[in-house]
């Protein structure tokens, strides 16, 4: 993980030596991973952590194929079982959270009778609270979670979707009973938010291509105020993304289409309650790019000498400082980053290497390990996952900054 002064002075103005330490937190011969970026590993007391357990990485899981959830020591990084889930993937897991509401209670996916659905499981009683629907986000005052179909992620982009899901629609291109659903997580019930039907209305005026493509929704992420969420609104041709970013309430008023169909828009964070951080292209390259949630909304390029491709971005407690990553093709390798918004500096934290010794490359296909950064509540610590180059295995890794 030792870099050359060739790559920390990418950019001699911006870019500072790295300061943080980092370890592998967990260790093999099983693989264990968080998942997706932005949603903490720890609890609130940050001292526990959670991650998910598998027997491989090298091909996807089959259908109803289990995973296990597991507690995590902060300091050890000993590992110990709590309960299994058969909705995951590699790239997000299964959608792990801890109750904002209930320090000791996890929330996650699972199938069950054929259906994929969440599940709220206390950690010292075991009890467990299951709901009709899969979530992807969860609101910061625990009330409310987005939702989309894995199913049709399933259909539509496996990488991110469930083995055993099925699309509800798979003859639909745009079906008026799917999208962006919210569900309350006290009463267990949901409602549609969003239609695709909506999603398409909004693009077909400038984009009639559309009448002939399948819409499917991703990355629905609440914002801190849990009054509203962003979402992408995106269609696939061989294997190429097509994206719109899209925001509107919790209860799916003001719907706001904040960045156009077509320009790439692929990772997000939130900065506040109204503010975004995206990454899409700007003049035909890829920038992190923020805007205000608003009806056309004026882009401000952060960085543009540092971060200058896409990355998986998220704000510390303070936002001043966002965590990226992004991808080293040639070595191959993904790279950690650090950006001070204001005072314009950009910190190398590492290298992360992803061909392993037998000559696997986990750098792209949909069995790839993003680093997917995730910040501690405290904002000294960041989590995200790598290979352990020992044992080659997918291990949870962390930076103190």
């Amino acid at each position: 993980m030792t870099l050359s002064r060739r790559q920390l002075l990418l950019s001699a103005a911006v870019v500072a030596a790295a300061p943080a330490k980092i370890r592998a937190l967990t260790s093999g011969p099983k693989h264990h991973f968080f998942g997706y970026y932005a949603v903490s590993p720890w609890n609130r007391a940050g001292d526990k952590m959670i991650c998910l357990e598998s027997e491989f990485q090298n091909r996807m899981p089959r259908p109803n194929e289990p995973a296990t959830i597991a507690g995590v020591d902060p300091v050890s990084g000993a590992t110990s079982p709590i309960v299994e889930t058969r909705a995951w993937n590699l790239q997000q897991g299964c959608m792990l959270n801890w109750s904002p509401t209930e320090p000791d209670t996890i929330l996650f996916n699972d199938a069950a009778d054929g259906e994929i659905i969440s599940v709220a499981h206390n950690l010292h009683s075991c009890k467990r609270r299951t709901y009709s629907r899969a979530i992807e986000s969860v609101a910061p005052n625990g009330r409310v979670a987005s939702c989309v179909t894995y199913g049709r992620l399933a259909r539509l982009r496996p990488v991110v979707g469930y083995a055993a899901a099925r699309d509800p629609n798979p003859n639909d291109n745009h079906p008026l009973n799917d999208g962006v659903h919210v569900l309350d997580l006290k009463s267990g019930k949901s409602r549609l938010a969003v239609s695709l039907r909506q999603v398409y209305e909004a693009l077909a005026p400038k984009h009639p291509e559309l009448k002939e493509k399948a819409l499917f929704i991703q990355h629905s992420v609440i914002n801190p105020a849990s009054n509203r969420m962003f979402f992408l609104a995106r269609t696939i041709e061989k294997g190429a993304l097509t994206s719109a970013m899209f925001t509107a309430g919790i209860d799916g008023k003001g719907l706001r289409e904040v960045v156009p169909y077509g320009r790439g828009v692929s990772h997000f964070a939130w900065r506040g309650a109204d503010e975004i951080m995206a990454t899409f292209r700007i003049e035909n390259t890829v920038r992190h790019v923020l805007f205000k949630d608003t009806e056309g909304p004026e882009y401000r390029v952060i960085g543009p000498e540092f971060l200058d491709a896409d990355g998986h971005c998220s704000f510390s407690p303070d936002p001043q400082l966002l965590v990226t990553d992004r991808n080293i093709p040639a070595v191959p390798a993904k790279r950690l980053m650090l950006y001070h918004l204001g005072r314009k500096e950009g910190t190398v934290l590492g290298e992360f290497p992803m061909k392993t010794a037998s000559g696997e490359n986990y750098i792209t296909t949909d069995l790839r390990c993003d680093l997917h950064p995730r910040w501690k509540a405290t904002g000294d610590q960041i989590c995200f996952d790598a290979l352990e180059t020992s044992t080659w295995t997918r291990q949870l890794h962390v930076a103190t900054v």
